[in-house]
């Protein structure tokens, strides 16, 4: 159930009147049921899966908070670990082994065994391990109740993709359950501005791109390269979109969520990216994963080595494959790349008053991040590898030079016959003309994040310009909008 979709619309509005209408004290139960329904709608064979999961997860937290000692939260850690393993990679390392060994039966795992990945795997198993590691270095916390425990994981606003939520943002907002209409104007700009990303910038981009990187060997040079500036596009308004959208969704229902995004293309380095883009996702790995390993008290080869690990595991949690292993350890090289020049060779990278070097600095940083999306977005690895092979291979007309050195000349010549041109010509990728609208797109929503103070003082209007803008973002939805696919981290 989508949040740009006619079932999520008919649901929500049946929560919001019902949800406000219904006596205070009955409001959390019934998120808690509209959440199972919510999950129901996927698959109800998983939701028992899910409910079981939460139930295990809080018995623990009791015995955590109970018995604080390190065999218990690393029980559960480890049990929700092979929870998400089992679901999200056995057939990622059924296929390594594949690999490793060329052994038939690791081939056919795939096809004796079938496994659904259910919703939110990834986001809720990172969402009950931070509970029981929060519980465990302060026990001394006010216990939770069974029934608002099942409602933090269950939350259906931001159950789909996050952002990732922790206790300390959850559970203070239990006790302001009341109408804002501070909160409804916010949200509703949220919506908005959710439905613009998704809709009008990332689903025609996502139409642009996805015949380069299905088949990267027919594309030219430039088009493979461009790609990667597209792909940057879209997988930012897909994701801040979907953010948009859930932050939206919890603050007409009175919650306060965490951002996840901060203009991450205006970074002038790839630690300031990682500070503004995924925000939940990146202190999530400091905390938990980055400060365990020893943070960087451990030494200078220590910290790169901590800075490596944190980023490819950050890739790996992302997807099940190859492409996204290399994508964390590119960026984890770059981390630490970044720290040794600074750190260590007392290189200044991150230029701060002159603003051609900060814009030259930022539009280095967003290549580098267009990069790795060819690697994130590849269907596959051996995608990955012909896409890059062929940014360095793949001029326009190097396959008629090809042919011209060989008796296969005459060729060339003869499909001129059947039409302009050579039929020997990599393809170019089409509709270049989105990238323009939408990067001016993005520009406006990222000075809507860096600038939130020149954005407030026209708050003062929200009376008119919300209904006002409203209007507008229906009559754009209703006569632009193509069609498009799921949220990118939807099936994450």
């Amino acid at each position: 159930m989508l949040f740009n979709s006619i079932p999520f619309l008919i649901f929500f509005s049946f929560v919001y009147l019902f949800y406000w209408a219904i006596p205070k004290e009955y409001r959390k139960g019934f998120l808690l049921f509209a959440g199972i329904c919510f999950y129901a709608y996927f698959s109800l064979a998983l939701t028992v899966h899910f409910l079981v999961v939460i139930t295990i997860n809080y018995l623990l937290y009791r015995k955590i908070q109970s018995t604080p000692t390190r065999f218990w939260v690393g029980l559960t850690v480890s049990l929700n670990l092979i929870n998400l393993g089992f679901f999200k990679y056995v057939y990622f390392f059924s296929k390594v082994l594949a690999d490793l060994t060329s052994y038939p039966f690791f081939q056919q795992v795939p096809n004796l065994i079938h496994i659904a990945l259910p919703l939110a795997i990834s986001f809720y198993t990172f969402q009950v391990i931070a509970a029981a590691v929060d519980t465990y270095r302060n026990p001394n916390l006010p216990t939770v109740k069974v029934e608002d425990y099942f409602l933090f994981v269950a939350f259906f606003p931001v159950l789909i993709a996050g952002p990732i939520m922790r206790m300390s943002d959850f559970f203070p907002n239990l006790d302001k359950l009341t109408p804002s209409k501070e909160k409804m104007y916010r949200a509703s700009y949220l919506m908005m501005s959710g439905l613009v990303k998704k809709v009008l910038v990332a689903d025609p981009m996502s139409l642009t791109i996805s015949p380069v990187f299905n088949s990267p060997s027919d594309y030219d040079s430039f088009s493979l390269f461009i790609a990667g500036i597209c792909y940057s596009i879209q997988v930012f308004s897909d994701f801040s979109g979907l953010t948009d959208m859930a932050r939206s969704v919890a603050l007409y229902l009175g919650f306060e969520t965490p951002e996840n995004f901060k203009a991450p293309f205006f970074s002038t380095s790839g630690r300031e990216l990682w500070k503004r883009w995924h925000i939940t996702l990146s202190f999530w790995l400091r905390d938990y994963i980055y400060f365990p390993l020893g943070g960087s008290k451990k030494g200078e080869l220590r910290t790169y080595l901590n800075l490596i690990i944190i980023m490819t595991l950050g890739g790996f949690w992302h997807g099940a494959d190859y492409t996204f292993i290399c994508w964390g350890f590119y960026w984890g090289v770059i981390l630490a790349g970044e720290r040794f020049l600074e750190g260590k060779l007392g290189l200044k990278l991150t230029p701060e008053k002159n603003k051609v070097l900060i814009v030259l600095k930022t539009m280095i940083v967003f290549v580098l991040f267009s990069i790795s999306g060819l690697m994130f977005r590849s269907n596959n690895a051996t995608n990955m590898l012909d896409h890059f092979y062929g940014i360095f291979t793949h001029f326009s007309h190097s396959l008629e030079r090809l042919l011209d050195g060989s008796s296969n000349h005459w060729l060339v010549s003869a499909t001129s016959l059947l039409g302009e041109g050579s039929s020997f010509k990599y393809l170019h990728i089409e509709n270049l003309e989105r990238i323009f609208y939408t990067s001016f797109a993005v520009l406006f929503f990222h000075h809507l994040q860096y600038f939130p103070e020149f954005w407030e003082k026209i708050r003062k209007h929200d009376v008119w310009l919300v209904p006002t803008l409203g209007i507008i973002t229906i009559f754009l939805l209703a006569t632009l909008s193509q069609d498009g696919g799921e949220f990118i981290y939807y099936r994450f």
